[in-house]
Parts: C-alpha cells; structure tokens; sequence
C-alpha cells in the first residue's frame, strides 16, 4: 500500500501568513493528495494555492466535493466541475457522502447518483465515493427496497475507517469486489506538522496497491512524464509575479462561483 493525505483550509492558521507545505509533504512520505475543492455552492477558501503548490511539487492529485443535501446534486456537480475544468488533477475526482441529517430526514441518496452522474459527463472522468462504513449503511440503501444497489460499485470505493485492524470494513456492494476499496483513509491523527501543516494533526491515507499501480491511474509514465512524474511542471509563464498569476486565477474562478451563486439564490431542493 502507498501513503498520502488529504487536506482542505482546516490545515491552515488563518493567523500566519505561510499556508500548507508540500514540498514538506512529499518529503515525509506523501505520494498523493486529495484536496477539498468545494462544499454545497462554494469553493474551499485555499483550494487555489492547495491545487497549485501540490502539482509545483508533484505530488499526483485528486479533488473532492462535500455533497450537501440541500441543493440539487447536479448544481452542486457543475460548481465543482467548473473550478476543475481547466485542470482536472490526475487521479479521480471525489463526492464526500458524509453530510449529517437535517431535523431527522434526509433526501434519497439519488442524489450522489445525480452528482457522480454529471460530474462524469462534464469531465471525463469516473468519480470515486469517499464516505464511511457506518455512514453507508445508514445512508446508501435504496429508500424504497432498503437494500444496496449492486449499480454503486461501478463507482471506486474511498473508505473512512479508523481502526488498528489490516484492512477496513467494506460495505456493500463493494465488499464482494476482488478489490473492493481504492483508497482507505485511515487515522485523521496523523502529524500535521511533519507533512507540512499548520494543523497539528492531517488526514493519512493508504492506496490500494503498488506504486506502478499509483502511476497508472495518475497517468504517470515510467519516464517520469504524465502530468506530475518526479520533476514538478513548471508554473505557467506569461510575465507577473506568482502573486499575480495566483490572484488572476482567483478572480476568475471567484467571478464564475458568484455567478453560480446568483443563479442558486432562492433554489431549494423539492
């Protein structure tokens, strides 16, 4: 199994001007990273420079989106596709099914099908489920028969486990898979600072098989190419500053969410 971690805003001290190190990551053993993109209709706070500083460093990269219930799965699709568009990342994007209930109730998990479903078709790209066990079996069962959809395993599996066994549980439909889950987040007790966080702790992680395995499904070739092989691209040239092209991208990304927004205002899920 392969170690690597996944991170969002939480792992910065909004007090200091210095944000996360992943330069400091990859040196302590992180060979990939999941970065929190966005949650309900808006981006995370330090997606940009996260998203950047990871692919300076080459460290392959995912994206995840916290499924919120109370707007519809394909608005929620679209925002997150619309901050990924111009660079996807390498390994696959994420729906994060862990959203607590609200006032006892919650709405037909059709609508992670309708998230996954979009974000597919938008990018290219098969998703992958990040939830938990317990959460699963509360919540993934199929409304009206009150059993697990056999369709759900077409999704890979990342599984929130913390446990001192080998291996996580497994639910259903996955666990009958040869190889049921992709990535297993297992601690979210890991030392923050050794990875380069301003947080104590971080999120740890273990992939499902070997490095070569991990290179080709982030599209790494043997030669060190593919999108983030031993040597980090280069940042994108045009004149400015860092400052100025990290500024740029964020006004850009930041006038296409308000626009979402605005479209959102007064929307409601039925």
């Amino acid at each position: 199994m392969i170690p690597g971690i996944d991170i969002s805003h939480w792992q910065n001290d909004k007090s200091t001007p210095q944000k996360m190190n992943f330069t400091k990551a990859k040196a302590a053993g992180a060979k990939f990273v999941f970065i929190k993109v966005s949650e309900r209709g808006g981006m995370d706070e330090d997606f940009f420079y996260n998203w950047k500083s990871a692919k300076e460093a080459g460290i392959p990269r995912g994206g995840y989106h916290f499924l919120r219930w109370d707007i519809s799965g394909l608005l929620q699709a679209r925002i997150f596709c619309d901050l990924l568009k111009d660079d996807p990342g390498s390994l696959p994007p994420v729906c994060d099914f862990e959203a607590p209930i609200k006032d006892g109730k919650y709405p037909s998990n059709a609508m992670l099908a309708q998230f996954l479903e979009a974000v597919e078709s938008i990018l290219g790209k098969k998703p992958m489920i990040y939830t938990s066990p317990g959460f699963w079996n509360s919540y993934g069962k199929n409304k009206t028969t009150g059993k697990f959809d056999a369709s759900w395993s077409y999704y890979p599996l990342w599984i929130a486990h913390y446990t001192s066994a080998s291996a996580p549980i497994t639910p259903e439909p996955w666990k009958s898979d040869q190889k049921p889950w992709s990535f297993w987040q297992h601690s979210a007790t890991g030392d923050g600072l050794k990875f380069g966080a301003e947080s104590k702790s971080i999120d740890l992680n273990w992939f499902n098989g070997s490095q070569a395995d991990l290179d080709k499904l982030a599209g790494i070739t043997p030669t060190g190419g593919g999108e983030n092989g031993d040597i980090a691209e280069n940042p994108p040239t045009g004149g400015g500053s860092d400052t100025a092209y990290l500024q740029k991208e964020i006004d850009l990304v930041g006038s296409r969410v308000k626009n979402i927004e605005n479209f959102l205002t007064g929307f409601k899920v039925q």
